[in-house]
């Protein structure tokens, strides 16, 4: 148990079968939310659940996704749930060797479920390499300000398996305990470029030390995204960079 998060390390049980029912019951509501809640601190904005792979933080307040504006500037702005994110990543991914892990959100319609929640998952091979590379060549902007203008190409992943070459907007920070990276999405990339949604956004966060950078790189892309002659398109899934699925 933590000082900071009070979390819980009791650890769940499968009744026995004859009296008490299968552990591999479905359609039960209230016991399939007790089998894949993993962590929940009393009178907080989160919560922790299993994934598919890897974890979800979700959002305790009714909030479908990304395009709530409330995320921005509203009675949500102030709960920073990527940096939570953040923390409880390195708390659930601490025994197996997962390798980089990384921090997502889907585009409004490319999503499963309509709450808001970000995946903490664990990074496909080869895309912290790619980037610290990008980083080293200058194909990352150092400041949000000039976050819309640098794109840089990072290879993921298609649903097969199949490298996925798609076009990101990537800002390196220091760090965001005291950023809302929501807003600071919205200011620097939706309002900045005139046109685009915030709904429309895929927003991807991967620790960049152990590299030639400290801090955090952040990766932005949507399908329109705008990219050069001959590069690959843009991309509204964070899937594709991160085991999520």
């Amino acid at each position: 148990m933590t000082n900071e998060y009070g979390e819980s390390r009791n650890t769940l049980t499968a009744p026995p079968v004859d009296l008490c029912g299968d552990p591999r019951d479905t359609g039960e509501f209230l016991w399939n939310m007790a089998w894949n809640c993993q962590e929940r601190q009393i009178s907080s904005f989160w919560l922790v659940s299993k994934g598919e792979q890897g974890f979800l933080l979700v959002a305790t307040d009714r909030i479908k996704g990304i395009e709530c504006p409330d995320l921005v500037s509203g009675a949500f702005a102030g709960n920073n749930y990527w940096q939570v994110a953040a923390d409880r990543s390195v708390y659930w991914f601490r025994g197996p060797a997962w390798g980089t892990t990384g921090l997502g959100i889907n585009a409004a319609h490319h999503r499963s479920h309509e709450q808001l929640h970000i995946h903490m998952s664990a990074v496909r091979p080869g895309v912290k390499t790619e980037l610290d590379k990008a980083w080293q060549a200058g194909k990352i902007a150092k400041d949000l300000k000039s976050w819309p203008t640098v794109l840089t190409v990072v290879t993921g992943r298609d649903s097969s398996g199949n490298p996925q070459p798609r076009c990101y907007r990537v800002v390196h920070i220091g760090n965001f305990k005291t950023l809302n990276l929501f807003k600071e999405l919205y200011d620097n990339i939706v309002v900045a470029t005139r046109g685009e949604e915030m709904g429309d956004q895929t927003m991807i966060v991967i620790e960049a030390g152990a590299g030639p950078a400290d801090g955090y790189y952040v990766l932005n892309s949507w399908e329109n995204l705008a990219h050069p002659p001959g590069a690959p398109p843009g991309i509204a899934v964070c899937d594709s960079v991160l085991i999520c699925k």
